[in-house]
C-alpha cells in the first residue's frame, strides 16, 4: 500500500480509486472495514453474515465507483449502504409469521404486558418519525449512538467530523426529541399510563 495515502481524505481517495488505484481503494477499506463490522455484527449477531455483509457494500462500492461522488468523508455513504443491505437482508430471511403461528394462544394474564409493549411500540414509531424529520447529518449521528451504539469517538472518526461535533449534534436532536414529545405526542403518555392506574 503506498503510505502516501495514508494522509489523503476520503475525496482524493475516491479519485484515485476511479482512476484503477487499487491502494488509494484498499486505504479507504482499511479506513472504514472494523466500524462497518461491528454496526453488521451487532446487527446480524453473525460474525459470518456481518463480514459478507461489508463485503457486500465494499464490493457495491468498487462496482458503482465512478457514479459516486462524497465531499469530504465517504463513512456516511457507506453506513448508509450497509444499513440497507441489513434491512433487506433481514426482511428476506423474516419467519416472524411461522414463529408466531407456532406460539401458545395468549392468556388473559398476559394482557397487561401486551398493552405495554403496545405502548413501547407505538412510542418507537413516533420517535423513528422524529428522527426521519431531523437533518440529514443530526439524523446520522443520533442512529450511529442511539441504535449501532458506537461512541462519540467512533462515530467522529466514521463520519470525519470532530468530537465536539458529535457531542453538539446528539445534544441537538435529544433536545429536539424530547421538546417535539412532550409539545406533540403527550396523548400518548396519557393513554399508556391511564390504562394501568
Amino acid at each position: 500500500m503506498n503510505a502516501s495515502y495514508v494522509s489523503h481524505n476520503d475525496k482524493k481517495l475516491l479519485e484515485a480509486s476511479k482512476k484503477g488505484d487499487e491502494a488509494a481503494f484498499g486505504q479507504l477499506f482499511k479506513k472504514y472495514w472494523d466500524d462497518l463490522f461491528r454496526i453488521a455484527y451487532r446487527r446480524l449477531q453473525s460474525a459470518e453474515d456481518a463480514k459478507d455483509m461489508v463485503q457486500d457494500v465494499f464490493l457495491s462500492l468498487w462496482s458503482n465507483i465512478d457514479h459516486i461522488s462524497v465531499e469530504d468523508s465517504l463513512g456516511a455513504y457507506l453506513y448508509t449502504a450497509l444499513r440497507n443491505k441489513i434491512f433487506n437482508h433481514l426482511g428476506k430471511n423474516n419467519n416472524r409469521l411461522s414463529i408466531l403461528m407456532q406460539q401458545p394462544f395468549v392468556t388473559g394474564e398476559q394482557e397487561e404486558s401486551i398493552f405495554d409493549n403496545y405502548c413501547t411500540k407505538e412510542l418507537q414509531h413516533i420517535i423513528s418519525r422524529q428522527v426521519a424529520a431531523m437533518p440529514e447529518k443530526m439524523r446520522q449521528i443520533y442512529l450511529l449512538s442511539k441504535e449501532e451504539h458506537l461512541t462519540n469517538g467512533e462515530i467522529a472518526t466514521l463520519l470525519s467530523l470532530s468530537a465536539q461535533t458529535i457531542r453538539n449534534q446528539l445534544y441537538n436532536a435529544l433536545s429536539r426529541l424530547k421538546k417535539n414529545l412532550i409539545n406533540t405526542h403527550i396523548t400518548i403518555y396519557v393513554v399508556c399510563v391511564n390504562v394501568f392506574l
